[in-house]
């Protein structure tokens, strides 16, 4: 009888130490599984206001620029400015010879003396012939005849003023002044070339004599992309940058031309810049940022993506597990891209350095502050309801 019973207690001392081995294992699993948990950062999605500016090159042009040549034939004898002068309305900019047109005002001055003279004495001679023939000594033809002569009289007195005024309007036309304020940008020709006004002005192969040009107010003409046309106005604020000069200038959207560029699928936009100082100078390259309103979008830290362009997502803990979720997004900045669609405001998304490392299901710990301890406990807690409980 004690033979027979060894056995049955060694068998139980046997099992009992095989449950003891077993539940400790379970433990040692627990406990590993929840060490091995992938340790990541939340990236928080808020939302913003964004104003993303739309950005434009082109060039500064002047408010004005007229190409100034002469108003009458002739060879240009006088050159009174020089490039880089600022010259004022009304200014005296250059001169056509003028000896004929002098010659010629005088020819006409006399010829309107003596038509006057003629028209006095037909006057006088219409007034007697009229009175004589009130009191029935000058008959009807007479009459006539004396009015017929007093008015061919005071119209050759008005073709001779006329003329004189012509004569008197091409020499003055002679003196070029500056049609606005402005400074002498370019000279064409030199004294002694005969210039046509037939030709336009033109001198050879440059144009006129003088280019002037008003940069008391100078505009960017930049050209933007079709794509941005409903997101500004005119009046949309706006700032231009210019090579050159190390500042910016506050400006507005002032013209929107109407018309897309069918080749380079662009619009172009005018925006003014105050220029008293004559600082900025046409020809200036020039970067336009146009502000349109901002918008409230959601933002999302752009180290939390991951996938392919084509195909982007990101991974978020749930119930200390992380979660794939395929979002679309857009990006905004070097460090930020909006979420169009995936998430919602206050979700958190997983980042850091083993983001990588994350697949569905994967146990996850966040790090970094009290809501990461707090959300580690949860991850904890979770993995450890998964696990059997030993008794």
């Amino acid at each position: 009888m004690r033979y027979a019973r060894f056995p049955a207690r060694a068998a139980g001392l046997v099992i009992a130490g095989a449950l003891t081995l077993a539940g400790c294992g379970e433990e040692e699993q627990a406990q590993n599984a929840a060490e091995e948990a992938i340790g990541v950062f939340a990236s928080l999605v808020t939302r913003q206001e964004l104003a993303e500016p739309v950005t434009g090159t082109g060039t500064v042009a002047a408010h004005k620029t007229t190409v100034l040549g002469p108003r009458v034939d002739g060879i240009i004898e006088e050159i009174m400015v020089r490039v880089g002068d600022r010259v004022t309305e009304g200014q005296p900019l250059f001169r056509t010879r003028d000896a004929e047109w002098k010659l010629k005002v005088s020819e006409l001055e006399n010829h309107v003396r003596l038509a006057s003279a003629e028209s006095q004495n037909a006057q006088k001679t219409f007034a007697r012939t009229e009175e004589l023939h009130g009191n029935g000594f000058v008959s009807n033809g007479k009459l006539d005849d004396a009015r017929a002569a007093r008015d061919a009289a005071n119209a050759r007195l008005g073709m001779a003023k006329a003329q004189l005024a012509t004569a008197q309007q091409m020499l003055d036309d002679c003196v070029v002044t500056a049609p606005f304020d402005g400074v002498i940008t370019k000279r064409d020709v030199d004294e002694g070339k005969f210039m046509a006004t037939r030709m336009g002005g033109m001198g050879g192969d440059s144009g006129g004599v003088l280019q002037i040009m008003k940069i008391d107010i100078v505009a960017a003409i930049v050209n933007v992309p079709e794509i941005y046309l409903s997101k500004f106005t005119v009046g949309t604020k706006g700032k231009v940058f210019l090579d050159g000069i190390d500042k910016s200038y506050d400006s507005y959207v002032a013209i929107l031309n109407d018309r897309i560029d069918p080749v380079t699928r662009s619009v172009e936009v005018r925006l003014p810049i105050e220029n008293k100082d004559y600082e900025v100078k046409p020809g200036l390259f020039a970067r336009a940022e146009i502000y349109p309103d901002p918008r409230e979008v959601l933002v999302l830290d752009r180290a939390a993506l991951l996938g392919t362009e084509a195909r982007r997502h990101v991974f978020v803990a749930e119930n200390g597990r992380a979660k794939r979720v395929d979002v679309a997004v857009r990006q905004i900045d070097a460090t930020r891209v909006e979420v169009l669609s995936g998430l919602k405001e206050g979700d958190k998304a997983l980042s850091g350095p083993n983001a990588p490392l994350l697949i569905d299901g994967v146990a996850v710990r966040i790090e970094g502050g009290a809501e990461a301890e707090d959300a580690h406990e949860q991850t904890l807690a979770s993995d450890a309801a998964a696990q059997p409980t030993v008794k």
